[in-house]
């Protein structure tokens, strides 16, 4: 009978990021499908003390971030089936499943590669595995292209009750020194929204002198940057997942008398890559090193959907329009019109996907003086006239 009941499993797995949320979403998807547990999931803050319940908790597994020596005793005391899902490698002899910090670093260095950028930089805190093993991955990529990396470590949000208190002088004297253009990639989201602050408060424009790309993809705080932040995307639901499957096991195993832990010599490790990035305004651009052109493609960014045109652009730049139409093209592979129109139209898109605005007021709030000319450069664009597009 015992094998039939439901089992008993504790996550011990914070809610307060994206990427633990996502743990979590993908432990729901595994528990959906079978319905056969009965789980426990207390309120829990990252790096948080063991909670008192669990030295006399009767369960049987556990999904843990283990990420502090006090987790790890308590966790171990319990001699149950555990799955961990942190990089910290408190308890090395675990199975665990994390992010392949090699592919995320890959991506990010291709991203910022492929748009022109020969010198980058990387800022990370200190003292976490993932932030190291992203930070060494993306030095050795950018080594082995022979481009200029620099690198800055913080001290940890999470060890602190001011995230920025200690940092700020340090961050910005280095930003202020660094060869530009350059790409930064920012080991998690947190990590690049201060970059993009500090960016701003030093008058840097972002994406034009510094591009920015985090980790993680917390979709709120990446539109709640300024710009919005380009972000790599972990495949946190499918090590959430993976790792509720691998538990399951081990259950099953223990269930029939064997030795779970025992049977995974050696210990079993599952790493998830990245399922892409979302690229938003903090890197959309191609690096360009004229300030002329630079400036040109600030205006249009920033003013674009005001219906503005290239006689407008000419008024930002000391050049003629047969120089300014040139040496655009040439830095970026399009016309001043060209990118007006590639600006007004990503804000169409996103309107027509986040909004229930009606065309006409998607083409107001687009810097389109007519709906239909909107709809027929959309549709030239996307396949779809706008409408049918939003309905599908």
């Amino acid at each position: 009978m015992r094998s039939k009941a439901r089992k008993a499993v504790a996550l011990l797995i914070e809610t307060s990021n994206a990427y633990a949320r996502g743990l979590l979403e993908g432990i729901v998807e595994y528990q959906r499908e079978r319905d056969s547990w009965s789980i426990f999931l207390p309120e829990q803050e990252r790096g948080a003390a063991p909670p008192s319940w669990l030295n006399t908790w009767v369960g049987d597994g556990i999904l843990a971030r283990i990420e502090t020596a006090a987790i790890a005793r308590s966790v171990s005391r319990l001699r149950l089936p555990v799955v961990d899902l942190s990089s910290s490698r408190v308890v090395p002899d675990i199975p665990w499943v994390e992010t392949d910090d090699l592919a995320i670093a890959t991506l990010a260095f291709q991203h910022l590669y492929e748009k022109g950028f020969r010198n980058f930089a990387f800022c990370g805190p200190r003292g976490f595995n993932w932030a190291r093993w992203r930070r060494d991955h993306f030095v050795a990529l950018c080594e082995r292209a022979k481009v200029d990396i620099q690198v800055l470590e913080t001290e940890s949000p999470y060890r602190k009750t001011n995230l920025r208190s200690k940092d700020d002088d340090a961050i910005s004297k280095w930003l202020s020194k660094l060869n530009k253009p350059v790409g930064i990639l920012c080991a998690y989201d947190i990590q690049a929204q201060v970059i993009l602050d500090t960016c701003r408060n030093l008058q840097i424009s972002v994406p034009e002198e510094v591009s920015v790309v985090g980790v993680d993809n917390d979709t709120i705080l990446c539109e709640l940057c300024h710009p919005s932040l380009t972000s790599v995307v972990p495949d946190a639901r499918g090590a959430g997942y993976q790792a509720a499957k691998l538990l399951d096991d081990l259950m099953s195993k223990r269930a029939r008398g064997a030795n779970a832990n025992a049977t995974l010599r050696p210990v079993k490790s599952i790493l998830l890559k990245p399922l892409g990035m979302v690229q938003r305004q903090s890197s959309d651009i191609t690096s360009v090193s004229d300030p002329n052109i630079s400036a040109a493609i600030r205006f249009i960014r920033d003013h674009a959907c005001d219906g503005i045109n290239v006689i407008d652009v000419l008024s930002h730049v000391p050049l003629s329009r047969r120089a300014l139409e040139a040496q655009f093209f040439k830095a970026t592979g399009k016309t001043p019109h060209d990118m007006i129109l590639s600006v007004r139209l990503a804000r169409v898109h996103q309107l027509l996907k986040e909004s229930d605005l009606s065309l006409d007021e998607i083409a107001k709030h687009s810097g389109f003086e007519h709906t239909e000319y909107m709809s027929v450069v959309f549709k030239k664009h996307y396949g779809l006239p706008p409408g049918r597009y939003r309905r599908s």
